[in-house]
């Protein structure tokens, strides 16, 4: 078992968003603290070769991602940089990197089935309509009927296949007698580890980060990798030095690859080679 490191993805500019198309594309979110500037990345994870870096729009500032689907990245434009409200529906083509079209008058709710459900807010109700992913041709007025847009929307949510991620989840000191708790366990012996120790086992492959407390209450972030049938540990790094606060969800798994998520801005990835 071997982690062999393919990518380092540093970045000048906060990482806000990473997002992972269907046909294996990486989409990273960019954006300067000071200017507010969004900038957006593409890289194909077959050969890790960039389909495009430092992509900007007309609006540089107030605009974010929805989703992707089908190849598509959907964004929407903040009314004020202040304000959490999205409107507008503006659709990209990875392939092409196009516009294919944008709508003013509706907010972007979901994607399925070949359609974009998008809404326009009334003084009191919102007025629901699906449009063709692709063209954004009206195909259905829903008028007011949420009832029917929320189960379209829980089907989808339920019908999409996460089975290609490994998410960590959080980890009870000492709550178990496996390998890799008894591994957590002599791991952290003695360090007193700050808030939750989040943990993924990947066949015989475990990861887990934790926190440790410095100097002036500065928080250190770490992640290891470890192989359960060797014992044997493969990374032993720090993700975040000196932080203020607690890093949540500093790593995942998708596929053969891992990654990591270091300083706010930059992205580790490992390939998960099995001998």
């Amino acid at each position: 078992m071997r982690l062999i490191k393919t990518l380092e993805h540093k970045d000048e500019r906060q990482i806000w968003r990473i997002l992972i198309s269907g046909s294996d594309k990486l989409i990273l979110e960019t954006r300067d603290v000071a200017t507010k500037e969004v900038f957006y990345h593409c890289i194909d994870l077959s050969d890790f070769k960039g389909v495009f870096y430092n992509l900007q729009f007309e609006e540089k500032c107030r605009l974010g991602i929805e989703t992707i689907y089908k190849e598509i990245l959907f964004f929407h434009k903040f009314p004020k940089p202040d304000l959490p409200g999205h409107k507008e529906i503006i659709a990209f083509d990875l392939a092409s990197q196009k516009i294919l079209w944008s709508n003013n008058d509706l907010s972007f709710l979901f994607a399925a089935d070949g359609k974009v459900y998008g809404f326009r807010q009334g003084f009191e109700e919102r007025y629901f309509t699906a449009l063709d992913y692709m063209t954004g041709e009206v195909i259905e007025d829903l008028g007011t009927d949420y009832r029917r847009v929320n189960s379209l929307r829980s089907q989808s949510e339920d019908e999409k296949d996460l089975t290609p991620y490994l998410f960590p989840r959080i980890y009870s000191t000492g709550g178990t007698s496996s390998d890799a708790g008894k591994i957590i366990d002599a791991h952290i012996e003695g360090l007193n580890p700050a808030g939750n120790i989040e943990f993924a086992v990947c066949n015989d492959l475990l990861f887990f980060n934790y926190h440790i407390t410095g100097s002036g209450g500065l928080l250190t972030n770490k992640f290891a990798a470890y192989d359960l049938v060797r014992g044997e540990l493969l990374i032993d790094e720090i993700l975040n030095f000196r932080a203020r606060t607690l890093f949540t969800d500093s790593f995942f798994v998708y596929k053969e690859f891992l990654f990591l998520l270091r300083e706010k801005n930059e992205v580790i990835i490992y390939r998960i080679e099995y001998n």
